[in-house]
């Protein structure tokens, strides 16, 4: 006699599935045998077949009172327990649900796994008690099973286990039997709960009539906090979703960013919900290390395999965190040539807030990594909610911001990178000055609340932006060459006057952060100054009429890291922003 689930045996083609469940619901278990063949129109089953199916008892020549049961629950219950009994009569059937799971409750279903009829009967199945869609001539189909544990059959389903692991050869163990499986452990060790995606636990849950605890992203509840943080680093971030932080190793460049990111992590006890840290290595050559890639060989043929940073942007374009800044940090970033991995990010970022925003990730590749196998059913959530939104986006809660250090191993940025950024140089602070632990220093103290702080960074896009400086911008767009800046510029330098305002009205900033002189020091230092760069002959004109003008408005900051790159170009012939 067979053993194991290779006992479970029935045919798959002939069996007429549902049709079972239209007899069950007009008649009582003695009835079902006298009404298969020839009674209702197109209802003509095997009755061989319905016995093995419906676990039929020779003995006493009678059905299981399950089936008289599951009549009083109504219609569905009695179609999602017949479902139930078919899949669980045939190892076959076990077999490749268990393979297709994908997530929880979740799964892709392949005509390859069974034979055309088969596959058509299952799907067939499967989409009267909507679980998946009807395609025609598909050759897969993703299905959703959820709505089975929202019926109340779950001691029912337990009944028709218990009636298939009997034949499987498995007998309830005795109380001082301590070799024996428990039922539930042997259907954990049949792999029963991966059937339907769950776990043993959820499996558990519903088979004892309990509400099977769904895993859902975490919901937020954020207490408000008071903090500090960086003034100079918010006033960008808030202007341009891109920021480089540079500055020669032990400046602060990192602990500045990552202070920021758990002040204001809404979760922290999971340090990494709010950002990818991805350290940036020598010989990237194209953006597969950031956006994932397409692998042909998984484990179901062609897959995506994902990265941090998709991790990340999946998370940050969940509704639910549409108030949550995330960050994305590249350490680092120019030990490869920035403009050759980031290319797809400096694009996609110009055109994130339009009407119909270019996608990081299309449909092709979201479905392909849906179907990789994602076992994490939070992170399944966060994909097909991207999948329903046609797309993977660069959303306005979302900071890229790459650290850098400027020396022999490292490459410069190209006008295309610094044209789409603010720069902030952090600059090596006197030894006397230097604490046992990380601070903000004073002068860039900026105070604000957890709560309030999150919602300006994500909620700021339709702020007007502030013309009070272009005399300002007229005389340094003459005075500065071939150097000269473009209208993308001049619009995100008039965002930052509108944002430095915001600030300075809704927050406690240092005095004088809001002055014409403050503003227009950082504006020149972290976005025009970073894009000069050559030799003597080019440089020294644009010097001096920039001299003059910072002179005349009095620009401290911009004058000294004027004088600094003077210096260079004077002692070595050549000099830009990052060299001096």
């Amino acid at each position: 006699m067979t053993k194991g689930l290779n006992a479970l045996v029935v045919s798959l083609t002939k069996n007429g599935y549902f049709k079972v469940a239209e007899i069950i619901k007009k008649h009582p278990k003695n009835e079902i045998i006298d009404n298969l063949c020839d009674v209702y129109d197109g209802i003509n089953i095997d009755a061989a077949q319905i016995k093995v199916m419906l676990s039929y008892n020779d003995t006493t020549n009678e059905f299981p009172e399950v089936w008289d049961e599951v009549r009083t629950l109504g219609d569905s219950a009695v179609e999602a327990l017949v479902f139930i009994s078919i899949i669980y009569s045939h190892n076959k059937l076990i077999n490749v649900l268990s393979k297709s799971k994908l997530s929880e409750m979740r799964g892709c279903l392949r005509r390859e796994d069974l034979d055309k009829k088969a596959y058509t009967n299952l799907v067939y199945s499967m989409s009267q008690l909507n679980l998946c869609p009807l395609s025609r001539g598909e050759d897969e189909t993703y299905y959703d099973i959820s709505p089975l544990f929202l019926l109340e059959i779950g001691p029912l389903v337990k009944k028709i286990i218990g009636y298939k692991l009997r034949k499987t050869g498995w007998t309830d163990p005795a109380l001082d039997d301590y070799f024996s499986r428990s039922f539930y452990e042997q259907c954990a060790y049949y792999g029963f709960h991966d059937v339907l995606g769950i776990s043993i636990e959820q499996f558990k849950q519903w088979l004892e009539g309990d509400e099977v605890k769904k895993e859902e992203p975490p919901k937020l509840d954020v207490i408000d906090l008071s903090i500090e943080t960086s003034a100079v680093l918010i006033s960008a971030l808030s202007s341009k979703p891109f920021v480089i932080l540079a500055g020669t190793t032990g400046t602060g460049k990192t602990k500045t960013i990552r202070d920021l990111v758990a002040k204001i992590n809404p979760f922290p006890n999971d340090p990494e919900f709010n950002h990818a840290f991805i350290p940036v290595e020598a010989g990237w050559t194209d953006g597969r290390h950031l956006l994932g890639y397409k692998n042909p060989f998984g484990r179901s043929g062609e897959n995506y395999v994902s990265t941090k940073l998709i991790d990340t942007l999946l998370k940050s374009n969940h509704p639910e965190y549409s108030n949550t800044p995330f960050f994305i940090i590249l350490d680092e970033m120019n030990l490869s040539h920035v403009e050759m991995y980031f290319s797809k990010f400096l694009s996609v970022m110009e055109t994130s807030q339009d009407e119909n925003p270019e996608p990081i990730l299309g449909l092709d590749e979201l479905s392909l990594l849906y179907k990789s196998g994602v076992t994490d059913p939070i992170k399944t959530t966060y994909i097909l909610n991207a999948i329903n939104k046609k797309g993977l986006y660069i959303t306005s809660n979302v900071f890229f911001i790459g650290t850098v250090n400027m020396d022999e191993t490292t490459y410069m940025f190209s006008p295309k990178v610094l044209d789409r950024a603010f720069v902030i140089q952090y600059a090596p602070p006197k030894p006397s000055t230097v604490g046992y632990e990380f601070k903000i220093s004073e002068e860039d103290k900026l105070g604000v609340t957890t709560n309030a702080l999150s919602s300006f960074m994500t909620r700021n896009l339709d702020i007007s932006l502030s013309s009070k400086y272009d005399n300002y911008l007229d005389e340094l767009f003459d005075a500065l060459g071939q150097f000269k800046f473009g209208p993308r510029t001049t619009n995100e330098v008039r965002r930052y006057i509108s944002i430095c305002n915001a600030i300075a009205e809704k927050f406690d900033s240092k005095e004088g952060y809001n002055t014409k002189v403050e503003v227009l020091d950082r504006i020149t230092v972290q976005k025009i100054l970073p894009k000069i760069h050559g030799n003597r002959d080019t440089l020294n004109p644009i010097f001096v009429a920039m001299n003059i003008l910072f002179d005349k408005e009095g620009l401290i900051q911009s004058k000294k890291k004027l004088e600094q790159m003077r210096k260079n170009v004077t002692n070595t012939g050549f000099a830009n922003y990052f060299s001096s």
